[in-house]
């Protein structure tokens, strides 16, 4: 009786037992048919690696694998991402407020449930502004908000220190350049 799980299918006329197993010395591995590659280049980290072999059925394998690491990639991939998000959050906010700017400068009926929404959600950016300077009121509705315009500056100038602050904490390295290459063949 065969060791295998199910016997082989009667109408497969060519049916093939695997060759016998070769033991691995004797199977044409060759030593230095494997090769590791280390190189390390003012941050960016690279490993190739190539093994070359016959597998025990008898048929020749080569296994090629490249590992890089770009620490400068990263960083500029971190900067990218933080100088994105922080615009985008400056860009909504920014609206908001303009929106809240024109509507009380254009005097907006207050009831209507968009603009107190609009006023109540934009309130809490502006409301550490109220009060620096007076609210001019234009006709009988209109006011010109001071506050609004200082909240606008003030939240455009913090989004430009936080993106300068992530191009400071993640610009490249410019270390000199450095170059370590090693060789390794394995041996069995």
């Amino acid at each position: 009786m065969s060791n295998q799980p199910y016997s082989p299918d009667p109408r497969m006329q060519r049916y093939q037992q695997p060759p016998k197993q070769v033991p691995y010395e004797e199977q044409g591995y060759d030593p230095a048919a494997q090769t590791v590659e280390s190189v390390n280049r003012g941050g960016t980290y690279v490993q190739k690696q190539h093994e070359s072999y016959v597998d025990p059925m008898g048929n020749r394998v080569e296994n090629r694998e490249e590992v890089v690491e770009d620490e400068n990639l990263r960083r500029a991939n971190t900067r990218y991402w933080i100088t994105r998000v922080t615009y985008f959050l400056l860009g909504v906010l920014e609206i908001l407020l303009l929106l809240r700017f024109f509507f009380r400068l254009l005097g907006a009926n207050q009831d209507n449930g968009f603009i107190l929404f609009l006023y109540n959600l934009s309130h809490v950016f502006v409301g550490a502004f109220n009060g620096i300077f007076n609210d001019q009121t234009l006709g009988r509705n209109g006011v010109f908000e001071v506050s609004t315009l200082i909240a606008m500056i003030i939240y455009a100038l913090l989004a430009w220190g936080i993106v300068s602050l992530g191009r400071v904490l993640f610009a490249p390295n410019l270390s000199g350049h450095q170059s370590i290459t090693t060789r390794r063949r394995s041996h069995y």
